[in-house]
């Protein structure tokens, strides 16, 4: 993959990146070099490793139907509104944990003349994204325009 000169034989860089070249008329990749008139880009996969927020509901709620028989039992309204706080405030934690700690993984998938290939996959959203646009720019020059 040469990425030294923004213009190739081949057409304009679009993106010069770490395992894929995407030029205005193909991709190469590791795997193979795939024109892009033959490439049918399918929606990009995004994998949520940990589900912590579906975790975090669940044992929040199992924590508030825990808290309302000793909360019934002893009649005080103050010990229920203790263990509703203390269970949002468990709530709040696992999610703002979940948001800034969870990996994704992201994957762009295409079809190539009848069968599936991964184009690219990275854990960094920016690269990614950043992928997928040039691709996406990729395509749309090289449709033949409307008369």
């Amino acid at each position: 993959m040469s990425t030294h000169s923004r213009t190739a034989k081949t057409g304009r860089i679009l993106f010069p990146g770490p395992g894929i070249v995407v030029t205005s008329t193909h991709v190469e990749t590791f795997e193979g070099c795939y024109r892009i008139r033959d490439l049918v880009i399918e929606n990009p996969c995004y994998y949520y490793a940990f589900p912590t927020k579906v975790m975090a509901i669940y044992c929040g709620a199992v924590e508030m139907l825990a808290s309302i028989l000793p909360a019934a039992l002893s009649g005080s309204p103050v010990l229920f509104g203790a263990a509703g706080l203390l269970a949002g405030a468990g709530l709040t934690g696992a999610i703002l944990i979940d948001h800034h700690r969870k990996p994704r993984w992201m994957t762009l998938t295409a079809r190539c003349r009848g069968r599936r290939i991964v184009l690219f996959s990275s854990r960094d959203r920016r690269v990614f994204e950043q992928v997928r646009r040039a691709v996406v720019r990729a395509q749309e020059a090289s449709r033949r325009p409307k008369p």
